[in-house]
């Protein structure tokens, strides 16, 4: 049972790996070579002063040091390239960028150690006294690549349940060494000879599972192209892995070996053996899995309902396929005071303005992220109503320029629609549900003050042209955020503005909303607007909306997965370990049992102390699930479940031992 675990453990562990290495392709290297992540620069630096000061850095040490570049392909698709400095070529995997006009090329980067003696110390030193600054040192090792895989979500819980689930198996082993020890003592046999002789055999499955678990990762690399140096970190996680599961076997080995030795020879012989111990090793790990399986149905329910959420966008995502949103570069975005972040703000602002008066580009502003974020990853949001009662600024709201409007085919009066339009500086169109119409002279107040407010106009108010529609319609949101999963929104306020209705005050409105709520009409029209604006270097990637938003909803489907494989994995763990803590039990506590059974005792007075231990570590569990989870019914449910999974199990061991004991009684 032990060696189709481990070789079983180890075959999912080296498709896990293919699977997070699939994701991480393009920007592997950051995982494998110490880089320096600049995020500002005088505005003095250019690329020449770059190349001078590395290439004579990269000589003095015999180093070879890489520039990164992130740039659009033609499909839109962030492209890395890298540019070297010092003598050597670039790992297989890098794509090598010549670089012909020094002055499109952004110098706010991340500049990787590929080989050499340089270091990342020496490397920020360079790039700060040529006028870099905000500088990061990244180190990666094995073990932090290995750390930043395992130690969240459905990964660490799968691993806490092979570790427990291997850990139930070698208590079962050894619990049946246990039973000849006696004997094999009396003939001499050294005791630690009897409970190492096991690790034998686990150090030949863990050879055979880590010789299997590499040999399919580096078929499946061939497969899927994967990096040559995932191969390395692949490698290393397999062997950290086995190494865990021989510490563990060898914990237990030495546990009962020195057990043993407390216990006297007779006392061995006529069954007494050092379990208790044990016991409550197995209860702690019955703690564990009754936590791991509370989160893991409590997680599946999150997710399935945000991918219910997500799913309800399919239908209208695939009618605007064609909708291109931007992700900025670092250049593009300055971090540093207001005066320098300030041009490149304006400039955004401009682009933005001719994107919306052409009809090339629209603003769909919601409020969800914000909406969902202060109310957690368990809260009642994630469900499949579009309905939202709050009325207030940052509520059931939607901001739009007018192509919103046409796109979604909603009607207007004529005067409204030609407003619409036609919005001059300091006007924006406030449309609200019919049912609001009672309060129209409320909610005129309040959005143009809030208008005002948010646009950070100083020298003009907001007013308000108001109109009507009617109640009971859903409104596509067009919604790429990977925090909010809702794609409609019922009968929300909709507010119509553009960049010129709001004024050159308004930067910080639509710098937020450019990567996250601004959607180009398509690829090609985005591409001609970044060129016509010399944008060329300050764009990362143009990335299809509905791709966005179908990548997401693949995500949500493999977490929904992949938490269901958790909790049958922590529900199958957790039978093996009430199994191996019932053979503990009555390998302590058989005389007593049988005594009391002839004394004329039923199952809870038998078992009574027993039970209890076992209900009092679910009750703990129980009490720790909730303070994670937060979620009562689901809690409680496992709580209830394991609690008849305990009793089950144990009336079953119970008539298995008392068939034993009338066949001896008998003296067959």
């Amino acid at each position: 049972m032990k060696r189709v675990f481990v070789l079983f453990s180890n075959l999912v562990l080296s498709i896990f790996f293919v699977w997070v290495f699939s994701i991480w392709s393009d920007t592997f290297v950051s995982y494998h070579y110490p880089s320096v992540v600049v995020s500002e620069a005088d505005a003095q630096v250019n690329y020449s002063h770059v190349k001078t000061a590395l290439t004579d850095l990269a000589h003095r040490t015999d180093s070879l040091i890489a520039i990164q570049h992130q740039e659009p392909g033609e499909d839109g698709k962030t492209r890395f390239s890298y540019t070297p400095f010092g003598n050597g070529e670039l790992p297989e995997d890098l794509k090598k960028k010549e670089i012909q006009d020094p002055s499109t090329v952004g110098v706010e980067a991340n500049y990787f150690i590929l080989k050499g003696s340089v270091t990342t110390q020496k490397l920020r030193n360079t790039l700060s006294q040529i006028g870099m600054t905000n500088l990061w040192i990244i180190q990666p090792t094995p073990l932090s690549n290995l750390a930043r895989i395992f130690t969240n979500g459905f990964q660490l819980l799968s691993i806490i349940i092979f570790f427990l689930t291997f850990g139930s198996l070698c208590l079962i082993t050894q619990i049946k060494a246990l039973r000849s020890a006696g004997i094999r003592l009396i003939s001499g046999e050294n005791r630690w000879k009897i409970f190492l002789s096991p690790l034998r055999s686990d150090l030949f499955n863990a050879v055979g599972g880590f010789a299997l678990a590499t040999l399919a990762f580096y078929i499946l690399r061939h497969i899927f192209s994967l990096p040559s140096l995932s191969i390395y970190t692949a490698s290393t996680g397999l062997l950290v892995y086995n190494l865990l599961l021989l510490g563990i076997a060898l914990f237990f080995a030495v546990l009962f070996a020195t057990g043993i030795k407390k216990v006297h020879l007779m006392s061995v012989i006529k069954g007494k053996i050092p379990v208790r111990g044990m016991i409550s090793l197995i209860l702690i790990g019955q703690l564990l899995a009754v936590i791991i399986v509370s989160f893991s149905m409590s997680q599946t329910l999150t997710y399935t309902a945000a991918w219910k959420q997500q799913e309800q966008g399919q239908v209208a995502w695939q009618k605007a396929k064609n909708y291109i949103t931007l992700s900025a570069s670092r250049e593009a975005i300055d971090v540093g005071s207001l005066d320098q972040a300030r041009p490149k703000q304006i400039k955004w602002l401009e682009f933005m303005k001719q994107a919306v008066a052409e009809d090339k580009a629209m603003l769909v502003r919601h409020h969800l992220v914000d909406r969902d974020r202060g109310s957690g990853p368990n809260s009642k949001v994630l469900t499949t109503s579009t309905v939202w009662q709050d009325y207030s600024p940052q509520g059931n709201v939607l901001i739009v320029t007018p192509q919103y409007i046409r796109q979604e085919n909603i009607k207007l009066s004529p005067a409204t629609s030609n407003k619409v339009n036609n919005l001059a500086l300091g006007e924006f169109v406030l449309l609200l549900p019919e049912q609001l119409r009672s309060e129209e002279s409320r909610y005129r107040a309040t959005f143009e003050e809030s208008m005002t407010n948010l646009m950070s106009t100083k020298s003009l108010n907001m007013t308000a042209t108001v109109d009507y529609l009617p109640t009971g319609q859903k409104r596509f949101v067009y919604n790429t955020t990977p925090i909010s999963y809702q794609q409609f929104l019922t009968d929300p306020i909709i507010i119509v503005t553009t960049p010129t209705s709001t004024g050159p005050d308004a930067i910080n409105f639509w710098n937020n909303a450019l990567q996250d709520y601004f959607l180009f009409n398509n690829l090609e029209t985005a591409q001609a607007l970044i060129k016509q604006a010399g944008f060329e270097t300050w764009v990362n990637e143009l990335k299809s909306g509905y791709h966005i938003y179908k990548t997401l909803l693949d995500n949500l489907k493999r977490e929904v997965w992949f938490t269901i494989a958790g909790g049958i994995l922590g529900i199958a763990t957790s039978i093996l370990m009430f199994n191996t803590m019932n053979l503990l039990y009555f390998e302590e506590f058989r005389r007593d049992i049988f005594i009391k059974r002839i004394g004329g005792l039923n199952f809870f007075g038998l078992h009574k102390n027993y039970l209890l231990a076992q209900l009092s570590v679910l009750l703990l569990g129980l009490i720790v699930s909730l303070l994670l989870t937060t979620n009562f019914a689901v809690c409680l449910l496992v709580a209830t479940l394991f609690v008849i999974n305990s009793i089950l199990l144990l009336y079953r061991q119970m008539r298995h031992e008392n068939r034993m004991s009338m066949i001896i009684l008998k003296g067959a």
